[in-house]
Order: structure tokens, then sequence, then C-alpha cells
């Protein structure tokens, strides 16, 4: 018996060319269903918004890609400007779509330059140009500098005296909270910035930050347990001062765990450039560029990682020598 082959028509060739076979053995979705997972604007860009300091308007503009790059830097993630899901789960976003800048800002950059005005560009999100340098301004005014609109290091200290004077983290870094506290309103983090706008330090201590910030994401999320990471650097969970050890040894700057009062008088006393702990007998914190890293965050981000600050009242303060 002679069995024919239906010719493939069209149809089943369209549907052919519309999937193909995973490694795993299971079909895959289009290549172009993929579009349906990326967004540009909308809530989720609002709570990413929040989360890297810049204004909530729910859009992916060029100044949201920037700071969302810096912030990638900062915590030893690829600074490539887009919230796939590593920047997600750092964020503490959950699961979700992959955000990023849309085509649209691109084309209205394009229209903007050849009609001659602001484009937006690289400079309008520095602390040098476009809307930052205004906000810079009104910084410069609230802490009594000469508002010229470029932060640096005569701004950062008067910033970090005013910051002290109320209470604040005194890290010379206009926050969230430190734009409230000056009535500056939500807006892009004010910060001076190093000469090619890295943040400072050489290339060996940022790579060693890095180091150091990719090692407290990994246990960002990690139970809370009593005495965890004490007796060993892999734990089922972690404590205060175990987490603040696990982070330090994953930099190469701390070689065996510490407890909180321990960590009282380890390294140099007062705050760091980069890298600030803050003990006592019965609970310590970590400051990491401006970001706290402490296990009572947890119930304020699910993460030990949080963009507000506490009093440092009560504390030991402390800081690795050179950061």
């Amino acid at each position: 018996m002679t069995v024919r082959i239906a010719p493939i028509t069209p149809l089943l060739a369209a549907l052919a060319l519309a999937c193909f076979v995973t490694p795993g053995g299971g079909l895959a979705a289009p290549a172009r269903a993929d579009a349906a997972t990326v967004k540009s604007r909308g809530p989720e860009v609002r709570q990413l918004q929040r989360r890297i300091g810049v204004a909530a308007d729910g859009v992916f503009g060029p100044a949201t890609k920037r700071a969302l790059r810096r912030w990638q830097r900062r915590h030893g993630l690829t600074a490539d400007g887009i919230a796939g899901p590593q920047t997600r789960a750092a964020l503490n976003l959950g699961p979700g779509p992959v955000l990023k800048r849309g085509r649209l800002h691109s084309r209205t950059r394009t229209r903007t330059r050849a009609r001659g005005g602001r484009s937006g560009g690289r400079r309008g999100g520095s602390h040098r140009g476009g809307g930052r340098r205004s906000d810079v301004r009104r910084l410069q005014r609230a802490v009594g500098v000469p508002a010229d609109g470029v932060f640096g290091p005569a701004t950062e200290a008067a910033l970090k005296r005013w910051q002290a004077r109320h209470g604040l983290l005194a890290d010379g870094i206009a926050g969230p909270q430190t734009r409230r506290a000056l009535s500056l309103a939500a807006g892009p983090i004010l910060r001076r910035r190093g000469p090619r706008g890295g943040g400072g330090g050489t290339g060996r201590k940022r790579a060693i930050i890095n180091r150091v910030i990719a090692a407290a994401n990994r246990i960002a999320t990690t139970p809370y347990k009593y005495g965890g990471g004490h007796r060993s650097w892999t734990d089922t969970g972690y404590d205060c001062s175990g987490s603040i050890s696990y982070a330090l040894h994953g930099g190469g700057l701390l070689g065996s765990p510490l407890d909180s009062t321990a960590f009282m008088s380890w390294g140099a006393p007062g705050r760091g450039r980069h890298i600030t702990i803050y003990a006592n007998r019965g609970h310590a914190y970590m400051v990491i560029d401006g970001r706290r890293f402490d296990t009572s965050a947890r119930y304020e981000t699910g993460s030990r990682w949080t963009s507000t600050h506490r009093s440092g009242a009560g504390f030991t303060v402390r800081h690795p020598p050179g950061f």
C-alpha cells in the first residue's frame, strides 16, 4: 500500500515558521511574542523609578535609563539600563516584564535635535545639565552654598553638614529622604560624581565594592536566622552581623565572621566614603554607596536592601580602611 503525504500548505508552513523546538524538546512561543514581555511605560515602570530615585512618571525615558545604569553599576550588575530578571530581582520588583527605554523616545529625541532644541541626551541627565542642574541649584540654596548648578566638593561637604544637623545619614547624597527633608519634591538622586561619572574610587576599589554588593545580593532575601552565618559562610539564614560578614567576605575584606559587638572595634573609625558599618551590642547594619543593607529592612522591602536611612544614634560607626 502506498502512503501519500499531503503537501505542506501555506498555513502549515506559516505555523512551522512561527515556532521552534527548545533544547528541552518543547515548543517555544513565536519570537515576536517576546515583545509582549517588554514594557517602556506603565505602573511597573513607576515602581522601578521609585526604587532608583527618579520622578515616577511611568515613562521609561532617557533619565530613567541613565539612573538605572548608575544603580546597576553601584550594585555590581551589568550597566545596560535594562531591568531584566536579574536587575528586577536585585530591585525586589518580583517577576514581570523586561523594562527598558522604548523606541518612541529615541525618535522624539531625533526630532528635537533636528529642531535645534534640547535632546534630553547624555548631558541632560548629569548633575551639570538640563533639569538636573536646576535641581542642584535648589539644593545648593537650601544648604547655603553658591548656586552654580554643579555638584562639586563644596556642595557635597555642605550637604553632609546639613544632613548631620538634621539627623540624617551624612553621606553627601540627596536621595529620596534627603530630598523630602530639603523640600525638593520627588526627583533624581543628586550626588557628586567622579571625573568619569563612575562615582569615584579607583578601579581596584570599585571592583572590590562591586564584589561586596554582589555577595550582599546573593543573600538579600535569605531568611533571618539568629546566629546564622557565624559557623559557616554557607547557611540557611543569616543574622544582622552574619549578613554583613558574608558581604564583606565576598569582597575579600573579612576573613572570618564577626558579631555586632566585634564590629564596634573593627576597621577604621567613622564613616567610609563607600562602605559604613553601624554597630552596637544588639544590632549591626551597613550602608554601601548610600543604600542600607540591614536585616530589619526585610519587613519594609522584603529584602535586606532599602533606600531609606535610619538614625545612627546609639551605634558605633566604622568602615573598612580605604573605603
